[in-house]
């Protein structure tokens, strides 16, 4: 068995031990004919997660998106619907502004059976400097993503499935003249109120000016650089919510101090307890650092296991994390002496729902560098991660498009399917791709077929699928992002 499959085990033991004894004492309890009554529990509301693409059918499914800058030349941003279904789709897009004196838009459309729609946010909404969108589905279904457009290079991610009440960022850069944007959308009628504390690497924060900060309903706040914390090399971000819930991205433009590029995404609406990461790499011009935020209020030991070594044999021991509550702490690659160059993954973990971790990846670009920082993808989608979707097709021929990591035990295979009107249709030479046991696996996207339309990923086994887009216009290098899983 594997290290990490070693640790899962041991937490299962201990959930099934403790569900066990509480079983037990119930049994006891009635045994001795104890009055003791046990209210019923008729439904549980599970918390937020990161996007997936649903199974299941229902009456309306609600997608919120993260939000796309509107304010200047050459940026913009699309919203694109995907219907994998064998029937239509109704539906209606609402796009709000951070402009206050503007209302929301509404556009109502209709998705063909296997087909898409895009809408260009910035035309439906040109006032304000971000403008974020709600999609709702009739039937339910369905699987939206958009692309934020930038001069310093376009950033595609996917909308979530839910709003909530605490959002959560463990990387930020504020050093040099790098910028940095906080998108709060509140998308229901009703006022939010919302509080943002900061963890540098040596202090926390919490600024007078975004404690118990207003949010109008069906409307954007966007927090500037002015309001953070200043020359921060590492700095991790929480939006807590007493009254309402949001959607809160971030969007970070990196000038110099070894990061270059542009960056909006989601960040993780609860605290997990493993996150993964498929596409690591450690070598010659390469920077890789990874930042754990602890969001709990207890001090947490995290686990740091390499995953997809090429060399199975290597042992790579990294010290455990040890994070005090409300704190963050960093792991460059370049300083873990044992961890070979080359492709690697990564899996964060420890005991309880307490942390959320991101990757920045810098890798050489041409004659310069470019930036990408993805949020790592929780450990509760290890059940449904033998299918995965990328809505969000890619635009050119691509070498080393998906990067593709096994965390089973056993070799399996895995297709490559374009979704077309038609139906899904294998990508030829990618029907039966070899997946060897716990490693990485690098999927070029250049056959005509799969180009400009949905991508459904099968495999035989479990595995984690990132994707690298180019990052749009004349601009070297790549974006980086997870795609849906399911």
């Amino acid at each position: 068995l594997y290290r990490w499959d070693l640790i899962m085990i041991w937490r299962r033991l201990l959930v099934a031990l403790a569900v066990a004894s509480t079983v037990a004492g119930v049994v006891w309890m009635n045994a001795t004919g104890s009055a003791t009554r046990v209210d019923p529990s008729f439904s549980v509301l599970l918390k937020p997660t990161m996007p997936f693409a649903p199974q299941f059918s229902s009456v309306t499914s609600s997608w919120f998106c993260p939000g796309v800058p509107t304010a200047g030349d050459g940026v913009g941003g699309t919203v694109t619907v995907i219907n994998p279904s064998d029937a239509a789709r109704t539906g209606r897009v609402t796009v709000f502004t951070d402009q206050a004196t503007t209302a929301p838009v509404e556009q109502r459309f209709t998705v063909d059976v296997r087909g898409s729609a895009t809408f260009d946010l910035k035309a439906l909404q040109p006032t304000g400097t971000f403008a974020s969108a709600l999609v709702e589905m009739d039937g339910g279904g369905g699987i939206v993503e958009q692309t934020a457009l930038h001069p310093a290079g376009n950033a595609i991610a996917p909308c979530t499935n839910s709003a909530s009440s605490a959002w959560y960022f463990a990387d930020g850069f504020t050093v040099a003249q790098s910028t940095g944007r906080i998108i709060i959308t509140n998308p229901y009628p009703d006022d939010a109120v919302v509080t943002v504390e900061f963890a540098t690497a040596t202090e926390k924060l919490t600024p007078a000016a975004l404690e118990a900060l207003p949010i109008p309903g069906r409307s954007i706040k966007v927090l500037t650089e002015e309001l953070m914390p200043k020359k921060e090399s590492i700095l991790a971000t929480k939006v807590t919510s007493s009254r309402g819930r949001i959607v809160v991205s971030r969007a970070q433009q990196y000038l110099g101090e070894g990061r270059l590029g542009y960056t909006l995404g989601l960040g993780a609406p609860s605290l997990g307890s493993q996150f993964y990461f498929a596409d690591g790499e450690k070598g010659q011009g390469i920077t890789e650092r990874y930042s754990v935020y602890n969001g709990s209020d207890q001090d947490v030991q995290v686990e740091v296991i390499p995953l997809g070594l090429q060399d199975q044999s290597v042992i790579v021991e990294i010290e455990p994390l040890l994070i005090p509550p409300g704190e963050v702490r960093s792991l460059v690659t370049s300083d873990i002496a044992d961890l070979p160059d080359g492709r690697h993954g990564f899996v964060f973990t420890t005991v309880s729902d307490s942390i959320v971790v991101e990757r920045a990846l810098t890798r050489p670009a041409g004659d310069s560098v470019a930036t990408s920082v993805v949020m790592g993808l929780p450990g509760e989608f290890e059940s449904i991660t033998r299918r995965w979707t990328v809505a969000t097709g890619v635009d050119q021929p691509l070498e080393n498009a998906l990067v593709v990591m096994s965390i089973d035990g056993v070799d399996g295979t895995l297709s490559v399917n374009a979704l077309a009107a038609g139906g899904v249709a294998p990508i030829p030479g990618l029907e039966n791709v070899v997946v060897p046991a716990g490693q990485i696996v690098m999927i070029p996207i250049t056959d005509a077929t799969a180009v400009n339309v949905p991508l459904i990923i099968e495999s035989t086994g479990r595995i984690f699928v990132e994707r690298l887009f180019a990052r749009g216009g004349d601009l070297r290098g790549r974006s980086g992002s997870f795609a849906l899983p399911g």
